[in-house]
């Protein structure tokens, strides 16, 4: 019987009733829960690394305590958002805690139970990643958890404060209505006759963290009276949601200074708290109309949107949108015509010149072997691997393996490390003192670029997507596309910050290699090649024998077919963003075409870059052959060939509902494996022992434990990729490569 008692005053205690009505009532508010619950555990966003932004938040390029300081505010301006959010729209069902002192107070005290849940998740999670991903010390944790513990009291102190002072206000108000006591009782207790159908039964609540008591009845005071109280405090909790947006329009106005630019969390923190926010008070104020007047206003904003009233498309940096009349048209017949034989033939002859020069630098009357590289994407983590490979066969050829390079293309991360590499190689022959074999050189091009980009999306994308800025006549957007390739020559101190302009002269001279960033056409597929040099050759298939009457082009020189456009000026960090833009991560450039078309990552035509270099092998076959010892053929990627995931034994209902929806998207890569590696066989056909192959591989030391594809690093996933290069089979390759090289 007291067992019994006792769960029916459980049942009935105010934090139960609470998060009963949150599942209830205005489920879209919890979403928010399920998105931060799933985040920091490793579902939500996992592929991006999103655990990341919770559980090692940087601020100025540091995982520290004022870094998860900034976190924990963010973290406690979020829950009282959520608090007071959820008081404007439930409390009309507790009318007893306006007989209370500090009403808001109470509430947000039995309103707990999920804040307090995530806040301790989001501990335990943080330690164990700091101590077995960042590998950080006890004390050096302890240290951020109390920055973070720090952050969330000083927000929830101060936002009590505000409301305890709006209590004392509220109540001089009312003083000054009523006038005197005997008017004041008279209207309080002064019967209402309308049932209250809203109420929701209550008999005890936590007054204090360690004490419960009886809720009032309320049934004696005139609801009206109670009404005014309780909306009395919903004035004052709407104010905050103002603030709040205040912050994000300054973070966003201010994001090209270090300073202002907090962890990415934080920010996403800080959106959410917006949000639910302008939720609660949308739905306070409309009531039914609510949905009604979101959709307008929808409708609205695709309409501003379709008429190119409201504009924040991304562009690629350096291009000229301006100049409406020139524009190239983009259709298959336009392509065809632009991109003829007259074109491939003049484009090839120009390339030919570039090889002669190559091979001049080599003894007279010797044959030097012609070496082609791949990248393949992967974020961060293909980046840091290709800046690896790329140390240690330079390291193995003494300084020559540039030397004998005459391209390198790729995808995604992979080109970004390449890029990176090349221009050091190239700062070098200019006679800057650069040592190729730097171990900084990994870390830098491996610092965080998510942070930045999240924190972008959050306070500038959504938020305050007005803010540009200017390159020359030109203006732009300032979006995470922006927060991207400022970081990243923040990240690699602006050895990158040149148009590919800038490279042209060295491409011609055969001073440095050939490069080319691709990029994927999101309107039909086409790949999308910018280079310095013209490659209009690479753009559709030599046919040998003339049996067809027009070229079937498969890909657009980005370079000729925009140069009314300034396509010289285009910022290399742009091609990188360009052939490495990530669904949603970050934001499809459009080209100023005649109709626009819009550009993403090259992974999603070719993740590894070889379709370009075969391409180019077969063009330049007969000069290869005739000129050099042979091609050695080396790609660098960042998953293991030929690997076969785990496969269930065991099929359950959502496997057979969603494995028919997403079974292309989970073997995408090795769909291209197999279909590149039938090329390549073709390709060997073509240098008779002369074509050697190599792949070095990023294989990590524990197959469940391998570097996530995303744009951070942890230190753990640092270490295994440095240590990637020690492989067997990749110090097999790189002893091969070495004999290959040799042999000239």
């Amino acid at each position: 019987m007291k067992l019994k008692l006792l769960l029916i005053k459980t049942y009935y205690s105010f934090p139960v009733q609470l998060l009963l009505l949150h599942f209830r009532k205005y489920q879209v508010l919890l979403l928010f829960w399920v998105i931060l619950f799933s985040t920091i555990n490793g579902g939500f966003a996992k592929v991006f690394g999103g655990d990341a932004l919770f559980l090692a938040p940087e601020y100025l390029g540091k995982v520290n305590f004022y870094s998860t300081a900034i976190l924990g505010m963010a973290t406690g301006a979020f829950i009282m958002s959520w608090h007071i959010t959820t008081f404007i729209l439930h409390t009309s069902r507790f009318k007893f805690l306006a007989t209370t002192s500090q009403p808001f107070f109470r509430y947000c005290l039995n309103n707990s139970i999920i804040p307090l849940a995530f806040l301790v998740c989001l501990v335990i999670r943080g330690w164990q990643y700091q101590r077995y991903e960042e590998l950080s010390s006890v004390p050096e944790i302890l240290l951020l958890a109390e920055g973070f513990i720090s952050g969330v009291l000083f927000i929830i102190f101060f936002s009590f404060f505000y409301f305890f002072n709006a209590d004392r206000n509220i109540g001089r108000r009312l003083e000054r209505k009523f006038g005197n006591p005997r008017n004041f009782l008279r209207t309080i207790l002064k019967p209402t006759q309308e049932p209250d159908e809203n109420a929701l039964p209550v008999n005890n609540y936590f007054s204090t963290p360690i004490k419960i008591r009886r809720a009032r009845n309320v049934d004696h005071y005139n609801k009206h009276y109670l009404d005014s109280i309780l909306k009395q405090h919903h004035f004052a909790a709407m104010i905050t949601v103002g603030c709040a947006l205040i912050f994000m329009l300054i973070l966003a106005s201010m994001m090209d200074y270090n300073i202002f630019r907090i962890p990415a969390g934080a920010s996403v923190l800080v959106f959410f708290a917006f949000l639910i926010g302008v939720a609660g008070a949308f739905s306070y104020m409309l009531q039914s109309w609510s949905i009604p007047i979101l959709l307008v206003m929808l409708f609205g904003v695709n309409w501003l949107v379709e008429h190119n009233l409201l504009d924040n498309r991304n562009k690629a940096y350096g291009l000229n949108y301006h100049q409406k009349e020139g524009r190239p048209e983009y259709s298959t017949q336009a392509l065809q015509q632009f991109f003829n034989e007259e074109r491939y033939e003049a484009d090839k002859a120009n390339t030919i010149e570039v090889l002669k020069r190559w091979k001049a630098k080599f003894p007279k009357d010797t044959k030097p072997p012609l070496i082609v590289m791949n990248f393949s994407g992967g974020g961060s983590r293909s980046a840091k691997w290709s800046v690896h490979v790329l140390q240690r066969l330079d390291s193995i050829l003494n300084g020559q393996l540039l030397k004998h390079t005459v391209l390198m293309t790729g995808a995604s991360g992979g080109m970004m490390g390449a890029t990176y590499f090349r221009e050091l190689f190239y700062e070098q022959q200019q006679g800057k003192n650069i040592h190729l074999n730097d171990t900084t050189y990994p870390i830098k091009i491996s610092k965080d670029l998510l942070n930045p980009v999240f924190t972008a999306m959050a306070v500038n994308d959504f938020i305050a997507p007005v803010w540009s800025f200017k390159i020359g006549s030109n203006h732009y957007a300032k979006d995470r596309g922006y927060a991207f390739e400022m970081q990243l020559n923040q990240n690699t101190d602006n050895v990158l910050n040149h148009t590919i302009s800038y490279y042209k002269k060295a491409e011609e001279q055969a001073e440095i290699p050939m490069l080319i960033w691709n990029s994927t056409i999101n309107a039909d597929g086409r790949r999308l090649m910018i280079s310095p040099l013209p490659v209009s050759y690479l753009c559709a298939p030599e046919y040998k024998y003339p049996t067809r009457p027009i070229r079937d082009v498969d890909g657009v020189d980005f370079g000729q077919y925009f140069a009314r456009q300034d396509a010289g000026e285009l910022r290399v960090t742009s091609a990188i963003r360009m052939c490495a833009t990530f669904p949603y991560v970050l934001p499809n450039a459009f080209l100023p075409s005649n109709p626009i078309v819009d550009v993403m990552d090259a992974g999603i035509r070719d993740n590894f870059g070889q379709q370009t270099s075969l391409r180019y092998l077969y063009t330049f076959r007969e000069w290869i052959n005739e000129n050099t010892s042979g091609v050695i053929y080396i790609q660098v990627r960042d998953t293991r060939k030929n690997d076969i995931s785990a496969i269930k034994k065991t099929k359950d209902l959502s496997d057979l509902i969603f494995e028919p929806l997403f079974t292309m998207q989970q073997h995408w890569s090795a769909m291209q494996d197999f279909d590149q590696d039938d090329l390549v066989n073709y390709m060997e056909g073509y240098f008779p022992n002369k074509f050697h192959r190599i792949i070095f591989q990023y294989v990590p030391q524990r197959q469940d434990k391998a570097a996530a594809l995303s744009w951070h690093l942890t230190s753990r996933e640092k270490m295994d990729i440095a240590d990637a290069i020690n492989n067997p089979a990749n110090q097999s390759g790189l002893e091969y490569v070495l004999k290959m090289v040799q042999q000239r």
